[in-house]
């Protein structure tokens, strides 16, 4: 009898790691069956050794006991597990809004910094360290080399980090962009002559000519 017993305990405890993994690992049901053929050599065993041999009480614990272990293992691997720590890391379980909702606000709240100025708390190459105001942001260069303690600007987020710019290096560029709009609005200051006006002045250089070509005979 204590044989059948071991051999019961050892079935049972296969056949429910076996169930637990058909529901993670999918198998085409292969595993699901030989559960079950694990199931049933327990049971013959149980009936051999404790039903026939007059141990009744252990026969119904374990009709009991199986009745309380096949729905309570299901439920479970299936609802009990995903939402552990463990099993979200596991299974990789969609994060919830509550969850997300505080990157979307860092996310937020790093791009509110987009042209703030600061400066460089350590040399960027790329990475680095930034202080704007009191609070020190990790940060990235817009892939030149930043030495410490100079003036920067925010122009940019990836991911967690800011992206910053040489504030003399932001200025240039920003200049240099400018610089062709401010040539051609000072050339028709100077000129009186608009690009976007199709019509052709006079020589006075006041009204255009407005005149009517004359039908041909």
């Amino acid at each position: 009898m204590e044989s059948y017993g071991l051999i019961v305990f050892l079935m049972v405890a296969l056949g429910t790691g076996l169930l637990i993994c058909e529901i993670f690992i999918p198998s085409a049901g292969i595993l699901t069956i030989a559960s079950l053929v694990c199931y049933l050599v327990a049971t013959f065993c149980a009936w051999r050794g404790w039903y026939q041999a007059g141990e009744t009480l252990w026969w119904w614990s374990y009709v009991f006991g199986m009745v309380l272990l096949l729905p309570s293992t299901i439920s479970g691997a299936v609802y009990v597990f995903p939402k552990t720590s463990y099993g979200k890391a596991v299974l990789a379980v969609p994060q919830s809004l509550e969850e997300v909702t505080p990157f979307q606000e860092e996310g937020a709240r790093l791009k509110s910094l987009i042209n703030t100025r600061g400066q460089s708390a350590t040399m960027f190459s790329p990475g680095g360290m930034v202080q704007i105001g009191h609070e020190k942001f990790h940060a990235e260069s817009d892939g030149v080399l930043i030495e410490a303690g100079r003036e920067v600007v925010v122009v940019g987020v990836k991911s967690n980090r800011l992206i910053v710019m040489e504030a003399e290096r932001h200025a240039s560029i920003a200049q240099s962009a400018a610089s062709p709009k401010t040539a051609a609005a000072n050339e028709q200051t100077n000129t009186g002559f608009d690009p976007n006006n199709t019509a052709i002045p006079d020589a006075s250089g006041d009204n255009p000519i407005d005149f009517d070509i004359p039908e041909s005979a």
